[in-house]
Parts: C-alpha cells; sequence; structure tokens
C-alpha cells in the first residue's frame, strides 16, 4: 500500500516538534544497575565539536566513557530485549523515536532524544511521546498507548518530562509541577499537585509558567513506593511520599541544578548540570552525586568544561 506523502510528512514533523521541546535543556538520563555501576548520558553539542556521550562509574569510582554519542534520556533493559537492528529499522519507518542501544556487562542501555522512557521488568519499553502521551513498544514492535485519556491530563500540567517504573508496576510521570500515577490497571491519578519547594533557589527557563514550578525532570521510586524527583528549577531533589507528601532531601549549590535521578537500595544518585536552563551548550557540565540512607552526599565525577576537553571525533 502507497502511504500519502502528507502521512509521511505529518509523523516527520511530529517528531520534529517533539524533539524540539526537549533539546532546549541538558540531559537527565542516569541509571544504576545491580552491581552499583552508574551511567548517565551527555546530550553535547556537535556544533561546538563535543558530541555527547555514554559515561560509567564502576563500583571502585572510577569513570570512562562507555560510548560516544549522547542523548537526553537513558533506559536500562537487563533482559536485552530490543536488537539495534529493529531499532533503526523502525525509526527509518517514522514509527517510532529515535532509540540507539549500549552494552553494558549487566545489561543494556537504552538512549534516545526527544521523549523521557523506561524500560518495565517484562522487557517492554515505554515512552512519552509527544510528551503528552505513553505508548508501550514491545520487543516484536507492536505499539500501543496505554491510556488515551491521559493526554488531556498532562497536557494541562505541562507535559511529560520524566518516566520511571515502581516494584508495584506502577508507572510514574514527571510533569513540571506534578507527579502522576498510572497503575498496571491503566487507570490514572495525581499524586501531587501543586509541589512545593521551601527556600525555593528559582532558576527557570523563561517561558515556563508559575504553575510549572518547580520544574520537575527525571524520577525515580525506591521499592517503598517513594518517589524522588530533579526539581531543576529549584537546585533540589524532591522526595514525594506514595500520598503525596513532598520533602526536601538534598539541594545542590549555583549554578548547579539536578536534572536526573536514580536509585538503588537506600542510594540516591542524582545527575547535575551547571547552568542547566543557559542557551549555551557549552556551559552544561555534569556532575554525578550520591545521596546515601544517612543524608551524606558524596561527589562521584564531575566532568571537566567543555572548553578544556580535547576535540572528540563525532561517531559515525
Amino acid at each position: 500500500m502507497k502511504t500519502h506523502p502528507g502521512y509521511i510528512l505529518a509523523v516527520l514533523m511530529q517528531f520534529v516538534v517533539s524533539t524540539s521541546m526537549t533539546l532546549a535543556h541538558p540531559g537527565s538520563g542516569i541509571v544504576v544497575d545491580s552491581k552499583g555501576w552508574v551511567y548517565f548520558s551527555e546530550a553535547g553539542d556537535p556544533a561546538q565539536r563535543l558530541p555527547g556521550s555514554i559515561w560509567q562509574i564502576n563500583a571502585q569510582g572510577k569513570f570512562t566513557r562507555l560510548k560516544i554519542g549522547g542523548a537526553h534520556y537513558l533506559a536500562l533493559d537487563t533482559k536485552r530485549s530490543f536488537a539495534q537492528s529493529n531499532l533503526s529499522a523502525w525509526f527509518g519507518e517514522r514509527v517510532t523515536p529515535w532509540l540507539q542501544l549500549a552494552d553494558t556487562p549487566d545489561a543494556t542501555l537504552i538512549q534516545a532524544d526527544g521523549q523521557p522512557l523506561a524500560s518495565h521488568r517484562d522487557g517492554s519499553l515505554y515512552y512519552a511521546k509527544r510528551n503528552v502521551e505513553v505508548v508501550r513498544l514491545t520487543p516484536d514492535g507492536k505499539q500501543e498507548t496505554i491510556v488515551p485519556k491521559l493526554e488531556a491530563a498532562v497536557e494541562k500540567l505541562g507535559g511529560i518530562k520524566g518516566l520511571a517504573f515502581g516494584l508495584d508496576d506502577n508507572l510514574y510521570l514527571a510533569c513540571p509541577g506534578a507527579i502522576v500515577r498510572v497503575k498496571a490497571d491503566r487507570t490514572f491519578s495525581i499524586v501531587a499537585h501543586p509541589i512545593a519547594v521551601p527556600d525555593c533557589d528559582a532558576e527557570f527557563p523563561p517561558e515556563t509558567p508559575q504553575s510549572h514550578s518547580p520544574f520537575l525532570r527525571g524520577l525515580a521510586v525506591d521499592a517503598s513506593g517513594t518517589i524522588f524527583a530533579a526539581a531543576t528549577g529549584c537546585r533540589a531533589v524532591v522526595k514525594i511520599s506514595p500520598d503525596g507528601k513532598s520533602s526536601i532531601v538534598m539541594r545542590a549549590e549555583a549554578p548547579w541544578s539536578p536534572t536526573g535521578v536514580a536509585v538503588r537500595g537506600d542510594d540516591v544518585y542524582v545527575l547535575e548540570y551547571e547552568h542547566p536552563h543557559s542557551q549555551n551548550k557549552v556551559d552544561w557540565r555534569p556532575r554525578v552525586r550520591k545521596l546515601a540512607r544517612d543524608g551524606k552526599v558524596t561527589t562521584l565525577v564531575t566532568l571537566p568544561t567543555a572548553q578544556s576537553r580535547p576535540v572528540t571525533p563525532q561517531p559515525n
């Protein structure tokens, strides 16, 4: 069957618009595997000859570049469910977002631009299409919108900025000023809105409505159902209980601010960037800090500034 050119253009524009919504900020992709190895994504800026990378921090604290070519979001696929050839083919057909794989000793990383994503333990991948609806992608390429009525609700909340699964199979969505929970039965509810951040050291993007503070980005959920979210606009990490009560568990000093969160056991791993709302991508320098159960904060790595790094060749 011949596909109408107008349909192809419409689908392509959908990807362009969705990507443009997310390219104006640094990445929020950070995950931690069963061995305690941490991976985070740096989107980079090809115009500045900084192509971006996926970075790895092993259990001994040594950090290395795992892969040249970064993106905004990361998911950890412990089942190694997807093949790159399939992902590339689906993207070439304009039916899925741009998705790339990177192998690790313990799992496969899935990186994406344009939409937040999360892996389910059954091997399926969930992503926020157009940042307003959640789509499930199975390893055999089947897709479905899991909650059709969700779109109108999250659009009013400013769109989906982060996705994370809990151990109870509930899917959690971070919107700029709210947390939404989608249950396994595909019903959804707002866990917390508005989310107040006391003594917010505000640095919101110029176009952000005040109702979208504290501009939540990446999030993670621990075994008890407690949610940890990066309040990028307030330089803080917010802890939200299952009943919606919020508190601040960690702050960053200016010009740093958190963008992504991962959880392993009682430890919270936080991806932070310098000047995350700057329009100059060279200002975006990442670091990773760990918040322990006793409240101790440890800096695991701070990358050199873009200007001080050697020129890295572009990936093929």
